[in-house]
């Protein structure tokens, strides 16, 4: 078991790093523990969020006592940081500003002139030299394509905190600005018989494929003498890539035709998540019907009844806004609607409270813009949500505008599959349909299609053992893994499925430096 420690005071950023552990290791796996169960060793494993220095003496101590592993994100205490060989750093008043990043132009990405950059020793937890701005867009201040969220400067939970330099040979990432190396960000320090892993950020790496690095850390590091937590694969057993991808109908359905038909002619799955005010017209209604003639190659999802700004905002609205939509989604297909797509991406806590409420059972949304919680590393149920309900972060929007406009036009698109190939992320890509009053930056259909042609083909080129799965399919399958529970402890762990399960496709799990299909009532070796 991973105990979580926290104080008050850090409740939020404590319960934000709790929901994401348990996306990886199970909810059974991941608890909230106490100042005194430090003192009493009762875990192996523990992640410390924002600790106070008072707390120093304890956490000492828990890591001498015997061989151990302590996951610390934000506040380093004052005396443990002197025991690991941290030192204190100069502020940069800049900062602040070199966090923030300029709005994209059309055909353009812009980053913030901070950035965190990844040093050699991250490969020793299965990461690479990534070079990962603090914010980035794609388009306008809205879309990062790249998937992670923004690291702040503001004194937030989503700050990185104080500077601080580690040991060159502990040092997995600095921060850097304008390319100039300004204080450390993540570090991995062997004291003892137990090892220490750092992110100078009290939410850590939540939010970004850089979360890989905790997963490793916690089911793999010095697995010949530190203890090991097993972590549920985000991609089912068998295959080493998976991806989906839909077209969110805000303003057409039938005009889907075209790129779904060239889907077909690919082989691959297709989705659309529909805007229902659509379906007041007749002609949008056949394809939806022929697309779910086979719901092994076609999903409909919700697009919200009205594409109201964050769902209406508020918990009533958007309660209304799911199961409006639903009702008339299914007069029209036959078919209940189960999952969401939010309008914009927007997604705020009470709007997924009202979805659940509907009856939903997932919601696909996330832009570095706003709503952090909902960015998340891994697919899964967020803080304060029910199980059941699962979130999945897709901000990979495949559009004309977002296309670069000189070198290769599919670079961005390219890299983000690249950190979900790395990472072992279930990848996640959107267009929208041509509508008479907007075309998303493309020139024409054909134009479109190559693109999309293009982008299948690179990764298909890249994996070697890939799955295209649509929209409800892949959430099913996340929905599965969330139900999933880790149970034991000491090196003796067994996986217990849900009962309810309705996806035909097999968990992994990692442990060890194993990945192994999970087998019911099998315990891990």
């Amino acid at each position: 078991m991973i105990g979580v420690a926290y104080q008050h005071a850090s409740t939020q950023a404590g319960q934000l790093v709790l929901a994401a552990l348990r996306r990886s290791v199970s909810a059974t796996q991941a608890q909230a523990v106490s100042r005194g169960m430090l003192r009493q060793s009762a875990a192996d494993v523990v992640v410390a969020v924002d600790a106070p220095d008072g707390w120093s003496a304890d956490l000492i101590a828990w890591v001498r006592a015997r061989p151990r592993k302590l996951v610390v994100f934000g506040h380093m205490p004052i005396a443990l940081a002197e025991y690991l060989g941290y030192r204190a750093a100069n502020a940069f008043a800049e900062l602040e500003a070199a966090s923030h990043s300029a709005p994209a132009l059309s055909r353009e990405s812009r980053e913030s002139a901070a950035a965190v950059r990844y040093g050699a020793l991250a490969k020793t937890l299965g990461g690479d030299a990534w070079d990962r701005p603090f914010e980035r867009f794609d388009f306008t201040d809205e879309w990062n394509n790249l998937g992670y969220g923004a690291i702040r400067g503001d004194g937030s939970i989503w700050a990185v905190g104080q500077p601080m330099n580690v040991p060159a040979d502990a040092e997995l990432a600095a921060v850097c600005i304008d390319g100039e190396r300004r204080f450390s960000y993540a570090a991995l320090s062997n004291v003892g018989g137990s090892s220490v892993l750092w992110f100078n950020r009290a939410v850590g790496p939540c939010d970004s494929f850089e979360w890989r690095l905790v997963e490793n850390f916690l089911s793999s590091y010095h697995a010949d003498r530190l203890p090991c937590q097993p972590v549920l694969s985000e991609l089912p057993w068998g295959y080493d890539a998976a991806i989906t991808s839909r077209l969110d109908c805000d303003e057409s359905v039938e005009a889907s035709r075209p790129l779904w038909q060239a889907y077909q002619r690919l082989g691959v799955p297709f989705s659309l998540a529909v805007h229902t005010q659509n379906l007041s017209r007749p002609e949008h209604h056949a394809i939806l019907r022929e697309l779910l003639a086979n719901r092994e190659r076609g999903a409909v999802l919700s697009h919200t009844a009205t594409h109201v700004p964050n769902w209406g905002g508020s918990y009533e609205n958007a309660l209304a806004e799911a199961a409006q939509s639903a009702s008339l989604l299914e007069a029209v297909t036959g078919v209940p609607v189960r999952y969401g797509v939010s309008p914009f991406h927007q997604s705020p806590p009470y709007a997924m409270r009202g979805l659940a409420d509907a009856g939903f059972e997932g919601c696909v949304g996330g832009i570095i813009r706003n709503d952090p919680e909902f960015l998340s590393a891994r697919a899964g149920t967020l803080a304060d949500m029910p199980e059941g309900f699962v979130a999945h972060s897709q901000q990979c929007m495949l559009h004309g505008e977002c296309m670069l406009g000189k070198d290769d036009p599919l670079a961005v698109f390219k890299q983000a599959f690249d950190y979900a190939y790395a990472t072992n992320t279930l990848f996640g890509y959107l267009d929208h349909p041509f509508s008479e009053r907007y075309s998303y930056g493309w020139t024409d259909e054909a134009e479109r299609i190559k693109a999309h042609e293009d982008f299948i083909a690179y990764m298909r080129g890249k994996a070697r053992r890939l799955l295209f799965l649509h929209e409800d399919a892949a959430l099913d399958f996340l929905r599965a893994r969330s139900l999933t529970q880790v149970v034991g402890a000491n090196g003796d762990f067994e996986i217990i499925t849900s009962a309810g399960d309705i996806t035909p496709l097999t968990l992994g799990v990692e442990y060890r430096g194993e990945l192994t299909p999970v087998e019911a009532g099998k315990p891990l070796q």
